[in-house]
């Protein structure tokens, strides 16, 4: 395999000389300066040295008012590089358009246009445009170098940010959306590496504002002939992803909305495996609700994400003005809220039945390559696994339903008469939930309600996840039964968490993984008061099996699954006490605990008693015919130590 690097949008490895992320489909950092193509021979693509400039080339384009310094980042777009301004003594980026993204006359006019425009904001979270030029075949942009770093550098650091910053950093980038929108500009590409946070104030600055819509004014789809998609599938509005009209503010209203999300839980809502998976689950899909994976998360600010991540452009907010009052948790007008029934090419015709939208979708996106997308996300799984879920969650069909209907009431010679009452058989209504029709046995209902409640209801995920698991009113799939119990699992169903650790453990539906078997397992423990579950994540503490080896900690879940009344836990402590594995060593108590697990008859310490009789340990006197009597118990019961010692003694 050639030389790698990764990509400036998701990090996916790519190869060095590729044009664009085949996982994302954002435009590669392709090289501008021929010495800043490390590990590529010149030769590895036939169009390469046709933007490969000579850094003297680039500082004559600039002129003698700036001097040209070192590469300090690197983009889908430009490359971006410190220059020094000799006359005014300061310090700023210069931003190097990529010279292989077609520089047109009309291209370059236009984004020469785009940049007078954004060069016009007034806004203190808006990086400004200093001076723009183009010559000898090489566009470029003069900005203020700011010492800081960028909101996607944050989040690989942090993973997550605390519910105050990130309605602040939403905030000064909705006031900033605002004042471009109300000068008609529309930035296009809002994502994390676009928001710079200033690293003396803390202020967030948006970058990039009209370059999106320079690049793509000339071309029919957000996917251009060279490959190039104009903005980020993971950020991207649906109608932005179609490609089929110039975005409106509210596309940009949906990206920041992506943005505040993934501060919140620490991912993209809409992720896959390449631009086609992501676009499609924009089109389709619902995220999960953040009150599912965010403690204590305030209302205002979950309910306005959500609208602004609204899929018809209508029902998102009607500025982002409004969208920053709601954040706040103001009272909006109708007209403010952008809820109001207008029509938009993706609002659901009235009487539309949504499965039909939905099927609308489909085809469209069959142009994209959907059906790959599909023959993989629900691939069918051959396998014949039972239920994974206890035996207390199944369900039997109820007695058919009939209702007493009563007799029309009628005059009979001038006395009032009740006929007998009528009992007729009737079929009963179908089920009005999700729960209710799983209730009922009626799988096809139970499928198609439980479909439509698993985006807010943890309990119809982890329902929705047993019907493809046990193929009820649906075809059996295993990958799709894990991603909904995933789902459930995320919102700390007990249940769904159990099931997952199951599968992880076995590797069913999911990537094998033990470490993440043992994770679940553990979480599972500590939402569920089932001491079986208590064992399991003692064995894993005591055996390193997933998690750190840890004697201790193996007591402690031993004792908390004993105190309940379990047998093996019993087992496993007596041990532990008579070895001096994580507690200190203790006849008596190693003894007490074996004891009381061989009056339940388990099998281990029913062979551990017997032979403590036969040598006459652990505070008894030495009683063959007793201890005998125990091995037999232990033998029977189906202990092979217990039936070897036996052998032994020609029992």
């Amino acid at each position: 395999m050639g030389p790698t690097r990764p990509c400036s949008s998701c990090d996916q490895s790519i190869p060095a000389d590729a044009a664009f992320c085949p996982a994302c489909g954002a435009a590669s950092a392709s090289p501008i300066l021929g010495d800043t193509l490390l590990g590529v021979s010149r030769g590895s693509v036939g169009t390469a040295t046709s933007y490969e400039l000579a850094p003297d080339r680039l500082q004559a384009a600039l002129g003698p008012s700036y001097q040209l310094g070192r590469l300090i980042g690197r983009g889908g777009y430009a490359e971006v590089f410190a220059v020094r301004d000799l006359r005014l003594k300061r310090e700023l980026a210069l931003k190097v358009l990529r010279p292989d993204l077609i520089l047109t006359d009309s291209l370059v006019t236009r984004f020469r246009r785009e940049a007078e425009a954004v060069g016009a904001l007034q806004n203190t979270h808006i990086v400004p445009i200093y001076d723009v030029g183009e010559a000898d075949g090489i566009c470029w942009l003069l900005m203020p170098l700011v010492q800081g770093e960028t909101l996607k550098s944050v989040l690989a650091r942090e993973q997550r940010l605390p519910v105050a910053q990130v309605q602040r950093i939403l905030l000064e980038a909705a006031e900033a959306l605002q004042t471009a929108h109300e000068a008609g500009v529309v930035h296009r590409d809002i994502k994390p590496e676009n928001l710079m946070i200033d690293g003396k104030t803390g202020r967030v600055l948006l970058m990039d504002f009209g370059i999106a819509k320079a690049m793509d004014s000339s071309v029919e789809n957000s996917i251009t002939g060279t490959g190039v998609v104009i903005g980020t599938p993971q950020y991207m509005s649906p109608e932005q992803a179609m490609g089929k009209s110039a975005p409106d503010p509210r596309s940009d209203q949906y990206s920041l909305a992506i943005v505040g999300y993934q501060m919140l839980t620490g991912r993209v809502p809409f992720m896959g495996e390449n631009v086609r998976e992501v676009i499609a689950r924009q089109l389709l899909e619902e995220p999960i609700p953040l009150s599912r994976l965010v403690a204590n998360i305030p209302a205002a600010l979950s309910s306005t994400i959500h609208q602004a991540m609204r899929k018809e452009p209508a029902r998102r907010f009607a500025s982002m003005d409004a969208f920053a009052k709601s954040l706040k948790g103001e009272l909006l007008t109708a007209a403010e809220g952008g809820v109001t029934r207008r029509e938009s090419k993706f609002a659901i015709p009235a009487g539309r039945h949504p499965w039909l939208v939905a099927l609308g979708w489909i085809v469209v996106l069959g142009g994209l390559g959907f059906a790959s997308y599909r023959a993989g996300l629900f691939a069918s799984d051959p396998g014949t696994v039972s239920s994974p879920l206890p035996e207390s969650t199944r369900v039997t069909r109820p007695e058919s339903v009939r209702r007493t209907v009563a007799a029309p009431k009628r005059q009979v010679g001038g006395a009032r008469r009740v006929d007998t009452p009528i009992t007729v058989g009737l079929a009963p209504p179908p089920p009005a939930t999700c729960e209710a029709a799983v209730t009922a046995s009626n799988w096809t209902v139970a499928f198609a309600r439980c479909t439509e409640e698993a985006a807010s209801s943890p309990l119809a995920a982890r329902r929705l996840g047993m019907l493809y698991a046990e193929g009820h009113g649906v075809e059996r799939n295993e990958r799709l039964a894990a991603m909904h119990f995933t789902f459930a699992a995320d919102s700390l169903d007990p249940v769904a968490v159990l099931e997952m650790a199951r599968r992880y453990e076995t590797g069913r539906g999911v990537t094998l993984d033990q470490a993440k078997a043992a994770r679940k397992y553990l979480l599972a423990a500590n939402l569920d008061s089932t001491p079986a579950i208590w064992v399991i994540v003692a064995r894993r503490f005591e055996e390193g099996n997933g998690l750190s080896q840890d004697p201790k900690e193996a007591v402690k879940w031993y004792q908390k699954a004993a105190d309940a009344g379990d047998a093996l836990a019993m087992t496993r402590l007596g041990a532990a006490f008579e070895k001096g594995r994580g507690v200190k060593k203790d006849e008596a108590k190693s003894t007490y605990w074996y004891s009381e697990a061989a009056k339940k008859q388990e099998p281990e310490a029913e062979y551990q008693i017997g032979m403590m009789l036969l040598k006459g340990k652990g505070g008894f006197a030495r009683d063959e015919r007793t201890g005998l009597a125990w091995l037999t118990k232990a033998a029977g019961h189906g202990n092979a130590a217990a039936k070897e010692e036996l052998a032994k003694r020609g029992g």
